[in-house]
């Protein structure tokens, strides 16, 4: 997999000339001091990566300040220098915009400056707290089987008709977002499938992105340390749905979790076509006899052209959501509705959602994202469907932020396993004691130790599993790294489960208390 590097370099062979008075025509400045320069080469939020002739766009972020570096910039060769803030000096020579939102004016500036590649896309952006990645993942995979060249943006990959790279956001930052668009029209892309996060949203990553479709999964508590409140956070989600009203020329749909209460907001919020999915409330494509088995789900769906019978090789209530929701996207999009079903009972989760690990012996691994009160649940409800064995649960979560959740993972996790092991996940610089301790407050039960260091837990949980117990790993997912400090360290935990496996094979249990 390729490195996508989000620092937005580009050489000298592949600078573009745009005419200034085009770049800046919808752009609503407050006021010019200076002239503009006849053209400019680049656009740069990131004074070190500045070249001559440029435009630097100064962004007020949380730690750093944009503003801050305008000196640096114009020693680079910055010729057009977009503030929010006016600096009390101005260099002679260098052109000064005033705008009210720096944000807002980079989304448009990168819009114009590629070409607006999303009006010559059609894009479905998934957002929720929970399933994007499998519900992207899903989209394109079958997409693509169907002969359709696509392109995948979210949280594992990004994926330009079959070239991947890796992702280092959910989101990426608006003028990485706006070149990669222009990528995917180059490459002859048709059709994309984007995860939208709620930092992406209120942020401004996703300014001039033209949606032809927006996907809401569910909402649960996730993200309050950026949002504060639950309120704000469902408030930030809808903005995909408002953005779809932007332009009522072209179709658009909005698909929503009838079952989810924040959907009736989203309603009100977008001016599009109104597409819904669920399993407790009448909907527009409804599942209903669900079973539940090992490595397998079957329901019947319900819709208002008729009724089909579908087996998909996923587990778990959650997951037959997340392909309600992927089958009213591709019904949207006209295909063959028996393709669809075909094709969906053939189509595998992506890599760390639910991920069942092959351990060469009779304990039982599964990996999973889950990292959310919510989603931790729904991961062993799934799994107490099909086994009446013993659930040792990895429970971990990251460092320095949201610490209001961790009392609630504690108590789910110990309410529906038989045994947790509270540990870290990317803990940065926060203790690690204090990040479990955190957990443990809400535990229900006296069934879970803490071992901060995530490694020593998984040996820990694969040492007491017995014959047909599970094991769930909960928290990473995909990801094969751990944030420590400042640095990024690598951590691949299922070479750790299975180096363990290895140390200790199954022989009898051994006790947990």
């Amino acid at each position: 997999m390729k490195i996508l590097l989000l620092t937005f370099l580009v050489s000298e062979k592949e600078v573009t000339v745009m005419k200034t008075n085009v770049l800046f025509s919808n752009v609503s400045t407050l006021k010019v001091y200076g002239d503009f320069p006849l053209s400019v080469s680049n656009i740069f939020s990131d004074s070190r990566q500045v070249t001559t002739d440029s435009v630097f766009v100064c962004i007020k972020g949380y730690t750093v300040d944009g503003h801050r570096y305008i000196s640096s910039a114009i020693e680079k060769g910055a010729s057009v220098i977009v503030v929010q803030d006016m600096p009390e000096q101005l260099v002679e020579g260098i052109c000064y915009v005033h705008v009210r939102d720096t944000e807002r004016a980079l989304g448009q500036l990168a819009n114009a400056f590629f070409d607006f590649p999303s009006t010559k896309l059609r894009i479905v952006g998934v957002t929720g707290t929970n399933g994007k990645t499998t519900v992207s993942s899903v989209i394109n995979n079958v997409m693509r089987k169907e002969g359709y060249k696509t392109g995948l943006s979210g949280t594992i990959e990004i994926d330009i008709d079959g070239e991947k790279f890796e992702s280092k956001n959910t989101t990426s930052d608006v003028l990485t977002m706006q070149r990669m668009l222009k990528d995917m029209v180059e490459a002859g892309v048709t059709d994309v499938v984007m995860e939208v996060s709620s930092h992406g949203l209120v942020l401004g990553r996703l300014a001039g992105v033209e949606f032809q479709n927006g996907v809401f999964t569910n909402l649960t508590q996730d993200h309050l340390d950026f949002h504060g409140t639950m309120e704000n956070y469902k408030n930030a989600k809808g903005l995909l749905f408002a953005q779809l009203g932007q332009d009522m020329r072209k179709d658009k749909a909005a698909i929503l979790n009838v079952d989810d209460a924040a959907t009736k907001d989203y309603v009100q919020m977008t001016g599009a076509r109104i597409i819904t999915y669920g399993i407790k409330n009448e909907a527009d494509f409804k599942a209903r006899e669900i079973q539940f088995f090992e490595n397998k789900t079957s329901f019947v769906l319900e819709t208002n052209f008729g009724e089909f019978e579908l087996e998909i090789p996923f587990v778990g209530e959650f997951n037959v959501y997340n392909i309600l929701s992927v089958i009213c996207v591709l019904w949207d999009k006209g295909m063959p509705f028996e393709r669809i079903l075909n094709h969906l009972r053939e189509t595998t989760p992506p890599s760390g959602r639910m991920q069942t690990l092959e351990t060469g012996d009779k304990r039982n691994v599964i990996i999973d994202y889950a990292h959310t009160e919510d989603a931790i649940g729904k991961a062993l409800d799934s799994i107490r469907m099909f086994s009446k064995h013993k659930i040792i649960s990895i429970i971990g979560t990251g460092g320095g932020r949201d610490k209001d959740k961790r009392p609630k993972m504690g108590r789910i996790a110990t309410e529906k396993s038989e045994y947790v092991i509270f540990t870290t996940d990317n803990p940065l610089d926060e203790p690690g004691e204090e990040i479990v301790q955190g957990m443990a407050e809400g535990a229900v039960h006296e069934n879970f130790e803490c071992i901060p260091d995530r490694e020593q837990a998984i040996i820990r949980a694969v040492e007491i599993a017995g014959e047909g117990d599970v094991i769930l790993i909960a928290g990473k997912g995909h990801e094969n790294y751990q944030l420590i400090g400042n640095e990024s360290v690598p951590f691949d935990e299922k070479e750790i489960t299975l180096k363990a496996v290895k140390a200790f094979p199954l022989t009898e249990t051994i006790p947990t208390t």
